[in-house]
Order: C-alpha cells, then structure tokens, then sequence
C-alpha cells in the first residue's frame, strides 16, 4: 500500500512539474508571438513614412533640376537717349526701367512716352530710347518730311515718320503705326527685319524691298 502511495505521489509531483514547464513554454511563445507583431507593425509604419515622403522628394528635384536650367543672367542692348548706352547684364524679369537706371537714366530729351518702361527685357533684345521730336518717334518735327529719307530716296524704317512710312507701296496708317512701336524697342538691322512686324509678310516685303533701307 505504501509503494502505491509513493508511485502516486511521484506521478502527482511529474504531472505538475510538466504542466510548469508547459507554461512556461507557452509564455516564451506568446512574448516572441508579441515581438513579432511589434516588429512588423512598426516596419509597416517605416514603408508608410517612406513612402509618403517620396512624392515631395521628386518635386523638389524637379525645381531643383529646373532653377539649373534657367538662365541667371541676361544681356540687354541698351541705346538711344540714355546717358550710358551699352549691353548691360541683369537677372531675368528684369524690367525696361531698371535697366535704365542701370544705364545712368534718360538724357532730358528722351521721349519716354515712346517706351514702356514697366515691360520686361529679354535676353539678346536690342532698345533704343528715342528722343523727342525725332523722326520715328511719337512727336515727329513739325514741319519736316524728309528726315526718314535718305538721299537715295529710300525710306530708313528706322527713323521715317508716320507720315514717310506710309509713302511706302502697301503701309497705310495702321501698319506705318506698328511700324514705329515695333521698332520703339526692337531697331531694325537688315530691311528683311521689318517681316518681323505683325501683319508684314513677305508679299508687302516683295513691294518695299527696294525702297527702305536701314
């Protein structure tokens, strides 16, 4: 009886060293259960952040890519009736104005109601401020009529007056107009220029060709 008694005790005592140890299994189980899923929670919250910030990333290469590309500096032909005539070299969205002052300011006799002096300049331009009174420009001489002609007798679509421009085959009022506001900022350097003036095509070229000069 007593051997059966020992046997039970030792079966009793086995039976609740194992279900510690199982316990203590399932414990460590559940902890690295626990760990794992922090661990892939928190890699997930990393993609998220990554990729989320990608977007912002490429559009700051984006400008940064197109503030390389874009000039930083401009050159500006400056002439006519300002003190210091010259190229002078400005940042873009530099305005007609500031150029000028750049240039030491218009001379006394600048006819500033010629020019927009507000308007942007652009890189290779060519101004010419012209001076009051001077043929070409929005006062013409009372008087004269043959300054924008040159002894040959052609019209120097530079300088000819309204008046003079519209002597040529084509260029009535309108178009002798735009003539002079083209070139109030753009000076013409060869005759073939003045196509560059909107409606003068190459059919009204044909007739004046071989009566301007420049």
């Amino acid at each position: 009886m007593d051997k059966i008694i020992d046997t039970f005790r030792d079966t009793a005592r086995n039976t609740i060293r194992d279900r510690k140890r199982l316990v203590r299994i399932l414990s460590v189980i559940l902890i690295l259960l626990a760990a794992a899923v922090l661990k892939i929670h928190d890699t997930s919250k990393a993609d998220i952040k990554i990729e989320s910030s990608g977007p912002s990333s490429e559009s700051e290469q984006a400008e940064a890519e197109d503030e390389a590309l874009s000039p930083q500096v401009i050159f500006v032909d400056l002439g006519g009736a300002v003190v210091s005539p010259g190229v002078y070299q400005v940042a873009p969205e530099t305005r007609l104005y500031q150029v000028i002052e750049m240039a030491g300011g218009l001379c006394e006799d600048a006819d500033t109601d010629s020019v927009n002096q507000a308007s942007f300049v652009e890189d290779g331009q060519k101004i010419v401020i012209p001076l009051k009174g001077a043929a070409g420009s929005g006062t013409p001489v009372s008087g004269v009529s043959t300054q924008g002609i040159t002894a040959d007798g052609l019209v120097n679509i530079n300088t000819a007056s309204l008046d003079e421009l519209k002597t040529l085959d084509g260029i009535g009022d309108v178009m002798a107009q735009k003539i002079i506001d083209y070139r109030s900022s753009n000076a013409f350097v060869k005759i073939e220029d003045i196509m560059s003036v909107s409606g003068i095509g190459s059919g009204i070229f044909k007739k004046i060709k071989d009566r301007i000069t420049c």
